[in-house]
C-alpha cells in the first residue's frame, strides 16, 4: 500500500468484518464551482472521519463524482478529477452539488440533470452549496420550496424561478430533502449540522479548532446585509445618501428631493447608485426600510401594522408583499418561526 492508499481504503474491525460509515456522501461539482465551500464542506468532514487526524474515512466517506473522469476546472482556475462516474445514488445519504458561476450553469451536462433527478426518485437528500442552488432549480428540483440564496444572486435568482422561494437571512434552509446552503463559510456550519444528526455532537465539532472557526453557527444565524460595504464607500454622494436615508426611513421622501438635499441632480445620484450599489437608490431605502422592518420583527412586540408605518409603508399589505418577496416568508410567519425557534433552545 502507498502512503496515499489510507486516504481511500474500507476500514475493518478486529473481526475481519466491513465497517460501514455512519455518513456517506458524494459530491456533484459543476464547471465553475468555488473552492471555498467545497473545501470547508469536505474538511470538515475529514476532521470528523476518524478518531484521530490521519484522514481516513472510517467513520465517513465522500466521493467526487461526474459524467465523465474529465477535471473539472473551479471559479479560480484549480481543476479536480472526480473520482468516480455517477452510478447508484443509493450508495450515498447525501449528494451535495457544488455551483460557483452563474454563467457557466448552461455548461452542466444532461447527465449530471438525469444523476441529480435520479437520487431524487429515490429520495436521496439533495444538498446545494452555493450556485449549487442554481443547478437543483434547473433540475426542476425545487418547486414551490424555500431554498438558502446568496443575496448578491437573489434578483436573478427570482427572474429565473419565480415559483421557488429564496431565503437571504439564514445560513442554510433545511425543507424537507432539500438542504440549500449560501455557500461561502456557510458550508462548514452546515457540513458540522449534518454531522451532529450522524455521528454526534463531539465527532461533528471535532475538526473546528483545527480549521481556526469558533464556533457552530446555526442556520438562524444572520450573515451582513448585502450592502452594508457601502457604509465605507468613497464616493461622497453615496455616503451622504445613506446617512440621509437613515436618519429618515419612517418618512422617506422622493429620490429628486434627496438629491437637491445633496446638491446633485438625481440622474447623478441615480448613476452613482447604480455604479457602487447596482440598484436605484429608491430600492437601496426600501432595503433600508425592510431591514429596519426585520429587527422590529425580532426585537419588538410591535404588531405588523405599527412596523409597516413605522418603517415608511404606506400599509400593511405593500410592507407585507415587499417583505415576502425579499425573505421568503411573510412578516408574520417571520416572527413566529424564529420564535419558536428561539423558544425551543432554551
Amino acid at each position: 500500500m502507498n502512503g496515499l492508499d489510507k486516504y481511500n481504503q474500507n476500514f475493518h474491525d478486529i473481526d475481519g468484518r466491513l465497517i460501514k460509515p455512519d455518513l456517506r456522501i458524494g459530491f456533484v461539482l459543476v464547471p465553475g464551482f468555488t473552492i471555498l465551500p467545497l473545501a470547508g464542506f469536505i474538511d470538515t468532514l475529514r476532521h470528523a472521519a476518524d478518531e484521530s487526524d490521519y484522514s481516513q474515512q472510517v467513520y465517513c466517506k465522500w466521493k467526487i463524482l461526474g459524467p465523465s473522469m474529465e477535471p473539472i476546472p473551479s471559479s479560480c482556475g484549480v481543476t479536480i478529477p472526480p473520482w468516480e462516474l455517477y452510478g447508484d445514488p443509493t450508495e450515498f445519504d447525501y449528494i451535495v452539488v457544488v455551483g460557483g458561476q452563474t454563467d457557466l450553469i448552461r455548461f452542466v451536462s444532461k447527465q449530471t440533470y438525469e444523476f441529480l433527478r435520479k437520487a431524487e426518485e429515490l429520495r436521496i437528500p439533495l444538498v446545494g452549496l452555493c450556485v449549487g442552488v442554481f443547478v437543483l432549480a434547473e433540475a426542476g428540483l425545487l418547486k414551490n420550496q424555500k431554498c438558502a440564496v446568496h443575496p448578491r444572486h437573489l434578483n436573478e435568482f427570482v427572474e429565473s424561478y419565480p415559483n421557488i422561494i429564496p431565503v437571504i437571512d439564514e445560513l442554510f434552509v433545511i425543507d424537507l430533502n432539500r438542504i440549500t446552503c449560501a455557500g461561502g463559510t456557510a458550508a462548514i456550519d452546515l457540513a458540522v449540522t449534518i454531522l451532529i444528526n450522524h455521528l454526534g455532537e463531539t465527532q461533528a465539532r471535532k475538526g473546528l479548532s483545527h480549521m481556526m472557526v469558533d464556533q457552530h453557527r446555526e442556520n438562524l444565524h444572520t450573515p451582513r446585509h448585502p450592502y452594508d460595504e457601502l457604509d465605507h464607500c468613497q464616493d461622497p454622494r453615496i455616503k451622504d445618501a445613506i446617512e440621509l436615508m437613515k436618519k429618515n426611513l419612517t418618512f422617506p421622501f422622493c429620490v429628486k428631493d434627496l438629491a437637491n438635499q445633496l446638491g446633485c441632480s438625481q440622474r447623478q445620484l441615480e448613476r452613482a447608485f447604480q455604479k457602487h450599489a447596482h440598484v436605484s437608490p429608491a430600492k437601496f431605502w426600501r432595503q433600508l426600510r425592510l431591514k429596519r422592518a426585520r429587527w422590529y420583527l425580532l426585537n419588538t412586540n410591535l404588531n405588523i401594522t405599527r412596523i409597516a408605518f413605522d418603517c415608511g409603508f404606506s400599509d400593511c399589505a405593500h410592507f407585507t408583499n415587499l417583505f415576502t418577496q425579499v425573505y421568503g416568508e411573510s412578516p408574520s410567519r417571520f416572527r413566529l418561526v424564529r420564535l419558536q425557534a428561539s423558544q425551543s433552545t432554551r
